[in-house]
C-alpha cells in the first residue's frame, strides 16, 4: 500500500535523538532554545516559542493577541477541529466562515465586526489575510514557503505528517517581544512566584533535536513535494477532475476535486493507493450552519499521496491507477 503521507526520518534525526538521550537533558533545555532561534530565523521572524502542539501554539497566540472571553474569532468552516478547540480553550467564540476556491478562509465571508481570525494556508496554498485586527496565520501546512510574515503572530505544528516533524510539537512565531514573552510565560506553570492560568505546553529537547535536523532538510522536502505535484499536474491535465493551482503552493497535500470522490477513493484503495478526504470532518459538521463551498469541498475533494520519500515508481502507480479509473 502506498501511504497517503509519511514522515521523512533518516540517520541524522536518529543521531540527534541519541545525542540528547546520552546527555541526560530530556526536557526543555538548550536544544529547544536553539530550535526556537533557528526556526524563527528560517521563518523570517524575530522570536520563536516552542510548545507541545499546534493547538497549544494557537491557544497561546490567541491569548497573546488579547482575545478575551466571549470574543468572536473567525475560522474557516473547512478545517480540522484544532482551530475551534483552540478558540474554545481561550473561552472565545468561533465564528465559522466559508472558503474560497483554494479552500482557504474567504476574507469576504468574515463579519466586519469580528476582531480576530485564524487563517490556515490550507494544503500549502497561500491564503488571503482578512482585515481582522488580530489575524493569526497558521503555517502548519505551508511552512517552507513564503507565509507566516503577514500578521503580528503566526503558529505552526510539527505533527508526524506535517511538512517537517518533531513527532508532536508546535511553535509561536512573532516579531513582537510582548507576544513572545506571553507565550514563554504561559507554556510552563512551575517555579513561579505568582499564579496565572499557565499550562504544561513545553517542548522537550528530544523533540527539538529532531526538529533542528528536519528544519535543515525542509527546503529539500518542499522541492520534492513540488516535483511530485508538477508530475501529477501534467498527468491529469486532460482528466475530468479539478487540480490545485501550482503557484504559491508548497503541496502539503495534492487535492483534486471530482463528483466521483467516493468511487475513486475505493478504486485507488483496491489498487493499493491510500487516498483520503483531506479534512476528516469540516467544522460546521460539529457546530452547525450552512457553508456550501465547504460542504462541496468535503463531498468532492480527495487527497492523493505526496511525501518527500515517495519514489518515482510510486508516483507513476498513483497516476496510472487514477487514469485507469477515469
Amino acid at each position: 500500500m502506498i501511504p497517503h503521507s509519511k514522515p521523512s526520518i533518516g540517520p541524522e534525526e536518529t543521531a540527534a535523538a541519541e545525542r540528547v538521550l546520552r546527555s541526560g537533558m530530556l526536557a526543555q533545555g538548550p536544544e529547544v532554545a536553539a530550535f526556537e532561534h533557528e526556526c524563527a530565523e528560517a521563518c523570517g521572524r524575530r522570536y520563536g516559542v516552542a510548545v507541545s502542539s499546534g493547538t497549544a501554539a494557537l491557544h497561546l497566540a490567541l491569548g497573546a493577541c488579547g482575545v478575551e472571553e466571549g470574543e468572536a474569532v473567525a475560522v474557516p468552516s473547512y478545517a480540522c477541529a484544532a482551530l475551534i478547540t483552540a478558540v474554545q480553550l481561550q473561552r472565545a467564540r468561533p465564528v465559522l466562515c466559508d472558503v474560497d476556491d483554494d479552500f482557504n478562509l474567504d476574507p469576504g465571508e468574515v463579519p466586519g465586526d469580528c476582531p480576530a481570525a485564524i487563517v490556515p494556508h490550507l494544503f500549502g496554498a497561500t491564503a488571503r489575510i482578512p482585515a481582522a485586527d488580530l489575524a493569526i496565520e497558521d503555517i502548519a501546512q505551508s511552512m517552507g514557503g513564503k507565509t507566516g510574515r503577514a500578521t503580528r503572530v503566526a503558529i505552526t505544528s510539527f505533527y508526524a505528517t506535517k511538512l517537517m516533524t518533531t513527532g508532536e510539537g508546535g511553535m509561536v512565531l512573532t516579531d513582537d517581544a510582548d507576544v513572545a514573552e506571553y507565550a514563554r510565560d504561559r507554556r510552563d506553570y512551575d517555579n513561579r512566584d505568582d499564579f496565572k492560568a499557565r499550562h504544561a505546553y513545553k517542548m522537550t529537547d528530544l523533540q527539538a533535536a529532531i526538529g533542528r535536523v528536519q528544519l535543515k532538510r525542509l527546503p529539500e522536502f518542499v522541492e520534492r513535494r513540488r516535483a511530485i505535484a508538477l508530475r501529477y499536474d501534467a498527468a491529469f491535465a486532460n482528466a475530468p477532475l479539478r487540480r490545485p493551482r501550482t503557484d504559491a503552493h508548497v503541496f502539503f497535500r495534492y487535492v483534486i476535486e471530482t463528483d466521483r470522490r467516493g468511487e475513486l477513493e475505493a478504486h485507488l484503495r483496491a489498487a493499493a493507493v491510500d487516498a483520503k478526504r483531506p479534512v476528516y470532518r469540516p467544522a460546521h459538521h460539529y457546530l452547525g450552519g450552512q457553508f456550501p463551498r465547504s460542504q462541496a469541498a468535503h463531498d468532492r475533494c480527495l487527497s492523493l499521496p505526496i511525501f518527500p520519500s515517495m519514489v518515482d515508481g510510486e508516483v507513476e502507480h498513483v497516476i496510472n491507477s487514477a487514469l485507469a479509473f477515469f
